[in-house]
């Protein structure tokens, strides 16, 4: 990515590091970690730029709650009245995103696209994103909640913006269904590579699959994934079962190594977790 980053992810990378000279910003960032009991004295870093990788770091160690707390704060002094306040905790939370966007820039690019079009939109979907997450009714999982908001915001506005372009790349259009608008087409491509990043691969065989029913089914059940609403193996039990052309339980039974009854029983359990969870998933569309 670095070979070709676009030039608006460049400044946002130059913007942050005049942000993380400014001692100020480190200040009150660190301010609202302490008085939220997010971290402790010896803890908290007076350098902005250290005090987020702190944050990063102690996300991926998966500490129980800690990004919901830490990523919170943020959220909230997003939505508070102190316009300062709100504009800085909103480009820390951009910044902390930025890696999680890129790779969304990445996937979303075809052959031919500028890059650099792709990136306004999926930056100024982040921050969007960033600037409406109703945190108040969604405290939990926000780091998912945050992600799956980014991918919905993306494929809508590529729809909109830059599936009408004059640039198509020719190998991707003779890819289309016969008769498929490049506009309608392009939601199906994004949650196509959604769903393979998510680790449904039986879900990306073809690009006209995506629609319909079956589309807002394998949409369901990327949600659930990055949720953590379902387990890989579940969600992939349930997207190979309910589709067109899927094989007889005995078959399917002897591939993942158990009985026709208890690969039904599972998958039983599966769906019911994911009714149980949809109408969450129709909130965060």
């Amino acid at each position: 990515m670095d070979a070709v980053q676009p030039t608006l992810v460049t400044r946002l990378n130059t913007e942050w590091e005049w942000l993380c000279a400014d001692h100020g910003n480190s200040d009150r960032v660190r301010s609202w970690m302490l008085a939220a009991g997010v971290l402790d004295e010896h803890q908290a870093s007076a350098e902005l730029g250290e005090l987020c990788t702190l944050l990063r770091k102690g996300a991926k160690r998966n500490e129980p709650g800690f990004i919901d707390a830490w990523m919170g704060v943020l959220l909230h002094r997003v939505n508070s009245e102190d316009g300062r306040d709100a504009d800085l905790a909103a480009r820390v939370l951009v910044q902390a995103m930025l890696p999680h966007a890129c790779r969304v820039l990445r996937g979303c690019v075809r052959s031919g696209e500028d890059i650099e079009d792709v990136a306004q939109v999926v930056i100024a979907s982040l921050w969007e994103v960033v600037r409406t997450f109703p945190i108040a009714r969604r405290p939990l999982k926000v780091a998912a909640g945050l992600r799956l908001e980014l991918w919905h915001r993306v494929s809508r506005e590529l729809k909109r913006e830059l599936a009408p372009s004059e640039h198509l790349d020719e190998t991707w259009a003779a890819a289309l269904p016969g008769g498929v608008e490049p506009a309608d087409a392009v939601e199906p491509v994004l949650l196509a590579r959604a769903a393979e990043a998510a680790g449904l691969p039986a879900a990306v065989s073809a690009v006209e699959e995506l629609e319909g029913a079956r589309g807002e089914m394998v949409a369901l059940l990327v949600w659930a994934l990055e949720c953590e609403v379902l387990t890989t193996e579940a969600a992939a039990g349930i997207c190979d079962h309910y589709r067109e052309g899927a094989p007889q339980d005995a078959a399917a039974a002897s591939v993942w190594g158990v009985s026709p009854v208890a690969l039904r029983r599972r998958r039983s359990r599966a769906v019911a977790q994911l009714r149980q969870a949809a109408p969450q998933w129709v909130e965060a569309a």
